[in-house]
């Protein structure tokens, strides 16, 4: 619409208002009939704005699905760059296929919530605009949307507070589904994971339901990778040095294992004495693995170890510290 020159007739200001569509005007300066041109105005003039209107949010509202898109794959992709990059250079990486599929997991589902939330904005924003272009007084629309708004987000505020939350913590991969993860009320591995919601199954099966924006820590002890601790008290009567040498020789058995080799990342390390309590020197054993491997690990690792100390004559008595369940 353009805004009329100086010298046009009131007619046409009283027929087609102050800023007249081109339809309005030229129908108006061919018949000089206000219902002719009020018609043309309000029967072609202003659908096709509305019509042009809508174009251009579909056409806004897909470059941006596919941009958000692109985005989020891009950003939930560092792993896999950062693995090609060291594989360049010549270094060896971890297999990624888990992680691949972690990450694909992960894109979707905040890909989902971001085209969605970008659809909404654009349509509403074009559900605006095309009102005005028919006249309408959007001002009461608007306070009604506003008022529904307030009374929604105080009703559902835990609701918001759990979406968003939610949101942030798929975001920032803070733990996925078959992460073994501490969240303070609730211990064990993570079954599901939602916008709402994480579900995590603790050691002796109880399913725990917490809403996301309860979450105030994640601690998740598979990410990347697990480390696990075996700590061996060895009597005070027993030589430590024969103790020590019967310890390494079971770390190197269950290194050279074929079936533990596939879930450690390197060989299980003998730190020494870590204390010396009651029941005599504790020695500790440090083990890195594959992420939530650590647990048949540590068990392996321990009967090897009281094999090997048997077959030397050493009384022990392996066990794992006790924030570490297995």
């Amino acid at each position: 619409m353009l805004p009329l020159v100086a010298g046009v007739d009131e007619e046409l200001i009283d027929t087609c208002d102050e800023t007249p569509s081109w339809f309005c005007e030229a129908t108006w300066n061919l018949t000089h009939n206000r219902l002719l041109s009020r018609g043309a105005d309000w029967m072609v003039a202003r659908p096709l704005v509305a019509l042009l209107v809508l174009a251009v949010a579909w056409l806004i509202n897909r470059w941006m699905r596919r941009a958000v898109t692109a985005a989020i794959n891009r950003f939930t992709t560092g792993s896999r760059l950062a693995a090609g990059a060291m594989e360049r250079f010549g270094r060896e990486v971890a297999d990624t296929s888990a992680t691949d599929a972690r990450e694909r997991a992960r894109a979707a589902t905040l890909s989902v919530v971001s085209r969605a939330t970008v659809s909404s904005v654009i349509w509403t924003i074009a559900f605006l605009v095309v009102l005005g272009v028919f006249n309408l007084d959007l001002g009461p629309l608007l306070a009604g949307a506003g008022i529904a708004g307030l009374a929604l987000g105080l009703g559902a505020q835990s609701l918001v507070k759990d979406c968003i939350a939610g949101f942030l913590i798929i975001l920032e991969d803070q733990c996925g589904v078959g992460d073994e993860v501490d969240l303070g009320h609730a211990v064990g591995t993570v079954e599901s994971l939602s916008l709402r919601m994480l579900r995590v199954r603790d050691a002796d099966g109880t399913l725990w339901t917490v809403p996301n924006g309860a979450v105030v820590r994640v601690g998740n002890r598979t990410r990347s990778w697990s480390q696990g601790l075996v700590d061996v008290t060895i009597g005070q009567h027993a030589d430590l040095d024969v103790a020590l040498n019967a310890i390494d020789q079971a770390v190197a058995a269950t290194w050279a294992s074929a079936d533990l080799a596939a879930g450690m990342l390197e060989k299980p390390a003998v730190l020494g004495v870590e204390r010396i309590d009651a029941a005599g020197p504790v020695v500790r054993i440090s083990v890195r693995t594959r992420p939530g491997a650590q647990w048949t690990v540590m068990r392996e690792l321990r009967l090897a170890i009281v094999r090997s100390l048997a077959a030397q004559g050493v009384a022990s008595k392996p066990d794992a510290p006790p924030d570490l369940p297995g």
